[in-house]
């Protein structure tokens, strides 16, 4: 077995996860880190893994970040449709006023 194959299956698999692409990176220096179990100072391989969940929960923020947006964007216009249809109701009462006061002036100073 591969070195990619066992990282998807000790560390991916048993997360539900799958590993969609992986890099061995090299490092300049050899230097002892204490934590990894080398086969001699300096000796280990780093691999850099990119997994179906990462990406996927990356796409659902962006999509849920799009669709957030567009929604506040559409309730803001909804508010400001909402306010012109009042003002052009307000403006349509005031205009047939003026209109009944303009009809009865001319009506009085007919006479």
């Amino acid at each position: 077995m591969n070195a990619k194959s066992a990282i998807n299956k000790e560390i991916f698999a048993p997360h539900d996860e799958r590993m969609l692409g992986a890099v061995q990176v090299k490092r300049r220096t050899k230097k002892k880190i204490p934590f990894l179990a080398t086969g001699g100072q300096g000796e280990y391989l780093t691999y850099i893994c990119l997994s179906g969940n990462s990406i996927l929960h990356s796409a659902a923020d962006s999509v849920t970040s799009a669709v957030q947006k567009a929604s506040q964007a559409l309730n803001e216009r909804g508010e400001r449709l909402g306010r012109a249809e009042e003002k052009t109701e307000e403006l349509k009462n005031s205009a047939q006023q003026f209109a009944e006061t303009a009809h009865k002036l001319a009506m009085k100073h007919k006479c």
